[in-house]
């Protein structure tokens, strides 16, 4: 262990990467690579590299340099804060690197799997599931051939962070350390994240387990083929909150830490090593309803303290009572044709709550749960849920038609103002701070005419207030709410961002979090890795910084 690594060439491959090197070519056929679920834009790349190997990213990324041309990298593009959008220059997709590379069971019993980025989440937990994980045991260690004798074996084994998106690929998770509902528990990406490889845009690659390389103090060095290159670690205080803003920085901190959440702009992660959980015996998902949202909030408080309550929930989500008014508002609009679930009448805020379970304890479980919901004014008979797949599909339809109802009336709005767009917040804040975060939120809206709700991540104090302007005026208005928000959240103690990142449309979100010096602090990180800003240029801070 020290503060040094030395870099190391690339793995060499089976030929160039496949190419395309016309933006007309790329405009006409490749189109869907052109933009992310933010909608920013407008996009425009000179070539698309679809690589298949390391090899090809650092051939891209030297080719880039060469060119003095600047590298966007593409995945599943599910990202709503611009990342993968390019505007200019070279755009690496590492779509196609989706396989996974070996398995391992180490001494403590840990289950490890080494996977390309392009494998998404959905498809891991397919593998995870089916035990076809493309692996040869003949080719695999006594570690490996361990490793997947545990994975047949049933409950089997499962990647814990739980991304909202799970068509997400692995290595975006990693870049933007990713969360989810079951945070909560399980902690975001980082936690399970065991080692990486990434291609720096010399061409080099750093590979490193935890361990291996701890900064000494606040500063890396890498020994690279033109020397050693020093490393500072920013010195601003990160939140004691989930946080996916800006880079990780501590006294003392793991160099893969680096790497995770920096969006890309300091390496491209071409393998990620990660630690597997047991899958649970059984899971039991249900949402409660209460009369109004401040029962709701306080049931999650007392969900929290798990010791006293005798329940220890996966995931907390809320759905406040605009949330609940507006489906039912468009469950009225669609008629009978809407596959909205029918709400109940005296439903006025809910809960999302996730709890695994061994079969033996089940009934001590769903009374202990009875009991917490009747002392905040529900039951069990006014929650939906359950094992039975009517109640699962029912569950499904409300958790997912509220995010798609909202994009659907944004695209009728941006029918008559192509300019308009959804306003969400991705802020996060102390426990202890939620009530005051909360009423300063509502305090804001009261009065102004908006269309909104608040919905998301409450047992991890992390609300998205997703505000619907109608016209331009209403969209200049809610971005200022928006930042007045940040600007509350990180005075509690909080982040901008929880889990969306920063990308290319939120720079002054993370200034209000780290001013200008933590900004400069960041930049200076940059130029010691990516010194002729080569990969994805304006994200996370303005190019001009670098």
């Amino acid at each position: 262990m020290g503060n040094s690594i030395a870099v190391v060439e690339p793995r060499s491959g089976g030929g160039p990467a496949a190419v395309v090197e016309s933006a007309d070519k790329i405009r006409e056929s490749y189109a869907d690579y052109l933009t992310d679920e933010s909608r920013y834009g407008p996009p425009e790349a000179e070539l698309l590299a679809l690589a298949e190997d390391e090899s090809h990213v650092a051939d891209v990324l030297l080719r880039a340099r060469d060119e003095r041309s600047s590298v966007t990298l593409s995945a599943g593009r599910t990202g709503i804060v611009g990342g993968a959008v390019p505007r200019g220059g070279f755009l690496l997709s590492l779509a196609r690197m989706d396989r996974v590379l070996g398995a391992r069971m180490t001494e403590d019993g840990e289950l490890l799997l080494t996977l390309e980025p392009g494998v998404t989440i959905a498809g891991l937990d397919e593998r995870l599931r089916s035990g076809e994980l493309g692996l040869d045991p003949a080719d695999l260690d006594d570690g490996g051939r361990d490793a997947l004798e545990a994975i047949a074996e049933p409950p089997g084994w499962f990647y814990p962070p739980d991304p909202t998106e799970d068509t997400a690929h692995l290595g975006a998770t990693v870049a933007t350390n990713a969360s989810g509902s079951r945070s909560f528990r399980y902690g975001p990406t980082r936690r399970h994240v065991r080692g990486l490889r990434v291609v720096l845009p010399s061409g080099e690659v750093v590979d490193a387990d935890r361990g291996d390389c701890v900064a000494e103090g606040r500063r890396f060095e890498l020994s690279t083929g033109d020397g050693v290159v020093p490393v500072d670690v920013p010195t601003y205080e990160m939140p004691s909150t989930k946080n996916a803003a800006g880079y990780f920085a501590r006294p003392g901190m793991d160099l893969v830490d680096l790497f995770i959440g920096s969006e890309g702009t300091l390496g491209v992660i071409t393998e990620i090593r990660v630690a597997l959980s047991r899958r649970p015996e059984g899971m039991l998902s249900a949402i409660a309803f209460f009369d109004s949202d401040d029962e709701a909030v306080a049931f999650v408080s007392d969900a929290r303290r798990e010791s006293e309550t005798g329940v220890r929930p996966l995931a907390l989500e809320l759905f406040d009572s605009r949330s609940l008014d507006f489906l039912r508002e468009r469950k009225d609009e669609e008629g009978a044709g809407s596959e909205l679930p029918e709400l109940p009448g005296d439903a006025r805020s809910g809960v999302l709550f996730e709890q695994d379970y061994v079969e033996d304890d089940l009934l001590e479980l769903y009374e202990a749960w009875e009991a917490l919901l009747v002392r905040h004014g529900s039951s069990m008979e006014r929650t939906w849920g359950g094992m039975e797949e009517s109640e699962q599909k029912r569950l499904k339809a409300l958790r997912h038609g509220l995010p798609e109802q909202v994009n659907a009336v944004i695209a009728r709005a941006k029918a008559e103002h192509p300019e308009i767009h959804k306003i969400g917040t991705d802020a996060a804040v102390p426990a202890e701070s939620l009530q005051e975060a909360l009423s300063h939120c509502r305090d804001l809206m009261s009065g102004t005419g908006l269309s909104y709700i608040i919905f998301g991540h409450i047992g991890d104090s992390h609300l998205h207030l997703n505000i619907l302007p109608a016209d331009p005026r209403e969209l200049a208005q809610g971005k200022e709410l928006a930042m007045a928000i940040a600007r509350k959240s990180v005075e509690l103690g909080g982040t901008v961002s929880a889990e969306h990142g920063i990308g290319k449309i939120k720079h002054d979100f993370l200034r209000i979090m780290y001013g200008d010096d933590g900004l400069r602090e960041m930049a200076k990180v940059k130029r010691a890795l990516d010194p002729e800003c080569v990969l994805n240029r304006d994200v996370m801070f303005p190019a001009d910084l670098v």
